[in-house]
């Protein structure tokens, strides 16, 4: 029986500098570590200098590299990592994060003292690395918890009641080879994963975080992070997981206030999509899907205006439309402007259309292959033109009135 109590198992894919900076800081750690650990990583087909820095960093650490002979893809990296564990327990650990040693600590303590624990979930922080600034964790509960095997009642209620996002984890290494929890885009693994691990054992949420997320490693370094990438589209998967941990509560017959449940199920969806709208916003991503997620809310009876303009939103995404969208779609050589347009006008628009942008006054002047736009009156002889000669005319009004 191997003596390692934990399997630190990182996939990497590319990301030489981060897994260089990520190994230096486990050198320092892992000695003040109280029992024995190995450090895995799994080499996803990189074709940076990641087999050098492992070569170099491998007689420094209980290091084992495993090196895939071509990308097998994140999912299936993620599993290889695990899978070849040798300790009681694994963690998985992205390969530009970094742990907590003081929540690690506790968090094993806590899964030696209950041995039918299969996994505890801890919330995490972010982290700045080039500052040392600390953020507040991602959810937070008072005190650890323990939901018995199988009352999938207490898993649902403790997810809905303290908002978790059960992501990051420490395994019983057993328990994870004998699963082997799957994934799809219906629902949001983090909240199946505890419910397939509450069928083998009791799950543990600890009050204290044994996880970094980092913001950012050095001067400069403007790496999105994946979460905050997933947040911007994944809120029909957060439903679906839910749901599903929704019905396994169900099913058990003894869920009380089914109402006030499903409310704050909705809380949880509605808020990270206000999240995503503002992320959104800030990055300028796609207007027509923006809109779309806007839409939705105000569907919802959420108040956007908190978060963004709705008016500002409708107007970017008409203008995507017209100035992107519907020349892509029918093979538009031009983008022709008729009516009232003043020259800044008409240079913002330039800015977004992906055709040539003209303004056009005489009716001579609108070509078969344009998409023409009216800033002016709708019933004008040079309109009811191109209305019949280009592939598309559309007014202002037009326009707002299909993005309402």
């Amino acid at each position: 029986m191997s003596d390692i109590k934990l399997s630190i198992c990182i996939p990497t894919f590319n990301r030489g500098r981060y897994l260089r900076s990520l190994l230096a800081a486990l050198e320092n750690d892992i000695a003040s570590l109280p029992w024995a650990v190995e450090i895995i990583v799994s080499d996803n087909a990189s074709d940076d200098d990641t087999a050098e820095i492992l070569a170099e960093v491998g007689e420094r650490l209980p290091l084992r590299s495993l090196r895939q002979s071509t990308n097998v893809g994140a999912v299936r990296n993620v599993q290889i990592a695990l899978r070849a564990a040798r300790g009681e327990y694994a963690v998985y650990l992205a390969d530009d994060d970094r742990l907590r040693l003081d929540g690690l600590v506790k968090a094993i303590a806590l899964l030696d003292a209950n041995p039918a624990a299969s996994i505890l979930y801890a919330p995490w922080t972010s982290k700045d690395l080039v500052t040392g600034g600390v953020g507040a964790p991602f959810y937070q509960q008072k005190q650890n918890v323990q939901i018995a095997k199988g009352d999938f009642v207490g898993l649902l209620e403790h997810i809905l009641d303290h908002h978790v996002f059960a992501e990051i984890a420490i395994m019983r290494a057993s328990a994870q080879k004998k699963l082997v929890p799957i994934a799809n885009d219906l629902m949001f693994w983090a909240f199946t994963t505890p419910a397939e691990y509450l069928g083998l054992g009791d799950v543990i949420f600890a009050q204290h975080p044994f996880y970094h997320s980092i913001t950012r490693h050095f001067e400069g370094d403007t790496r999105a992070q994946q979460g905050t990438e997933e947040v911007q589209t994944a809120w029909d998967r957060y439903r679906g997981g839910l749901e599903h941990l929704f019905g396994l509560a169900l099913q058990q017959g003894r869920l009380g206030n089914i109402g006030q449940r499903m409310v704050q199920l909705n809380r949880i969806v509605t808020d990270r999509m206000r999240v995503a709208l503002r992320l959104r916003m800030a990055s300028n991503a796609d207007p027509l899907e923006t809109y779309a997620l806007a839409s939705r809310l105000r569907g919802m009876g959420v108040n956007i205006e908190q978060t963004a303009p709705l008016d500002q939103i409708r107007l970017a995404a008409a203008l995507q439309y017209i100035c992107v969208v519907l020349p892509d779609l029918l093979g538009a050589d031009g983008l022709a402007v008729i009516g009232s347009c003043p020259e800044q006008t008409l240079a913002a628009l330039s800015d977004v259309a992906c055709v040539p942008l003209r303004h056009v006054e005489q009716i001579d002047e609108i070509k078969g292959t344009d998409i023409v736009f009216n800033l002016g009156e709708a019933d004008t002889p040079i309109h009811l033109a191109a209305e019949q000669m280009a592939l598309s005319a559309l007014t202002e009004g037009d326009l707002m009135r299909k993005f309402a």
